[in-house]
């Protein structure tokens, strides 16, 4: 992630089919005080889903919820994003 301003812009990596890592770009990152905020589109089968982040960053990580809607029904989700340190 990185800030400019309010601005955030990123990419999320999660673990994908076959041991793979999915990157996907961010999208309408605000960052204000600590609190952040961004959604993540993915594409399934010519379907698209928006996941809304928000958090709170600390010293080494953020941690907040997720939003988004699956068959029809409002879900939520715990997350948190841990800084890399020592990345050879």
């Amino acid at each position: 992630m990185k800030a400019e301003g309010e601005k955030l812009t990123g990419t999320l990596s999660a673990p994908g089919r076959e041991g793979k890592t999915n990157e996907t770009a961010t999208a309408e990152g605000k960052l204000s005080g600590d609190a952040v905020s961004f959604n993540v589109v993915r594409e399934n089968n010519g379907n698209s889903t928006t996941i809304k982040y928000t958090g709170k960053v600390s010293v080494d990580k953020i941690s907040g919820k997720t939003e988004f809607t699956r068959n029809g029904e409002a879900q939520t989700r715990d997350w948190e994003a841990k800084r890399l340190t020592d990345v050879k």
